[in-house]
């Protein structure tokens, strides 16, 4: 399956009502493949989001957790490739979205401490409904499947030789977003504020807008060198100069639609204006993961909504 037709399929999982329906359909016929980075830091892909496994002397750090029908297969997954330590120590949720905390319970009872940053423990602890894919309804998670250390700001964690940053970055993604910067490995992963390749979804139902977006990888690219890796949300492995197109995009089409709204044109109006045109062959054509007035209504509901 091409990495085009792979976020197609992670936005259908969006708008299905069950929690998991592809994963429960057949989780046998989801590929897991591992990629290893540097410095123990592997990305696993799977059925959700992409994952990483921290692997060395202290243990199996994970990130992001997936659906819980793969939990299992997932976690044979990073332990095949801890030559060191299999034990599991800890999960790091990017966010809240349950193609990357599904399994939150599951790598619970295995031993991982889950952590994340505070919106995220707040939104799992309640059902939640996401008018921005139909009105999905997602349940509440239960008590082992929500986090145990929740933070505001940022976190340090040393491990495995390494010393992990994980950084809020406010109102982007959604709320409670955050980027684990592996310092020494010098690998970041960076949750679903970054979709390499096409146009992101934005939960505007939970705080996040384009210009939270592009404000992060402003971040990022300033504390981050020539040479960084970027995993991302969704898609493949990213170089800087990946990462430099995907954020010169969100500004354009930020600042675009941004002019069309302080010309006052309506939702409706913004939308047949086209105002991604130029840019939907790259980042939303055929395949792609979000289509483009889809996408240009969710940056127009975000860009109101936070004023």
């Amino acid at each position: 399956m091409n990495q085009k037709k792979a976020l197609a399929l992670c936005l259908g999982l969006l708008l299905l009502a069950g929690s998991s329906a592809h994963a429960r359909q057949d989780p046998d016929a989801v590929e897991i493949r591992t990629t290893p980075i540097r410095g123990g830091v592997h990305m696993i892909t799977a059925a959700g989001g992409n994952l990483v496994a921290f692997t060395g002397a202290d243990g199996i750090l994970m990130v992001d957790a997936d659906y819980a029908e793969l939990s299992e297969r997932i976690l044979s997954a990073a332990r095949e490739v801890s030559s060191q330590n299999p034990e599991l120590r800890f999960l790091v949720n990017t966010h809240w979205h349950f193609d990357h905390t599904g399994g939150n319970e599951n790598f619970a009872r295995a031993g991982a401490v889950l952590i994340a940053h505070e919106g995220v423990g707040r939104l799992l602890a309640e059902d939640q409904v996401m008018d921005a894919v139909g009105g999905r309804e997602v349940p509440a998670a239960p008590p082992a499947g929500r986090p145990t250390i929740t933070f505001n700001d940022r976190m340090d964690l040393a491990l495995n030789g390494d010393l992990l940053h994980l950084v809020h970055m406010a109102n982007a993604h959604t709320d409670g977003d955050l980027i684990v910067h592996f310092r020494d490995a010098d690998v970041i992963h960076m949750g679903d504020i970054f979709f390499n390749g096409t146009y992101p979804f934005i939960d505007v139902d939970n705080g996040g807008n384009i210009a939270g977006m592009v404000r992060a990888l402003e971040e990022v690219l300033a504390h981050s060198g020539e040479t960084t890796l970027f995993i991302p949300g969704h898609g493949p492995l990213a170089d800087r100069g990946d990462l430099e197109a995907y954020a010169g995009m969100l500004e354009t089409v930020s600042d675009r639609i941004h002019a069309l709204i302080q010309a006052g044109k309506n939702r409706d109006e913004v939308i047949a204006e086209k105002p991604t045109a130029d840019l939907d062959e790259v980042w939303g054509g055929q395949g792609g993961f979000m289509e483009p007035d889809r996408w240009v209504g969710l940056v127009y509901d975000g860009a109101v909504r936070s004023g």
